[in-house]
């Protein structure tokens, strides 16, 4: 195992550089990944769901 120097920083500082990469932002236009967000948790919420149900009805089933 390596030995500590016992060394840690005093303040960090974090420098925000703009992306040439990144689109421009335009309030007026949604912003693709929060599009790209609400449609994963859609999803999700919606396997979840048939999950459910279908798990439901295999109960409702069983109990006949």
């Amino acid at each position: 195992m390596a030995k500590r120097k016992g060394t840690t920083a005093k303040s960090v500082r974090v420098v925000l550089v703009p992306s040439d990469t990144m689109p421009t932002y335009d309030p007026s236009q949604p912003d693709p990944r929060l599009l790209d967000l609400v449609r994963l948790l859609a999803r999700q919420a919606a396997r979840d769901f048939v999950k459910a149900e279908w798990e439901r009805a295999d109960s409702e089933r069983l109990s006949r």
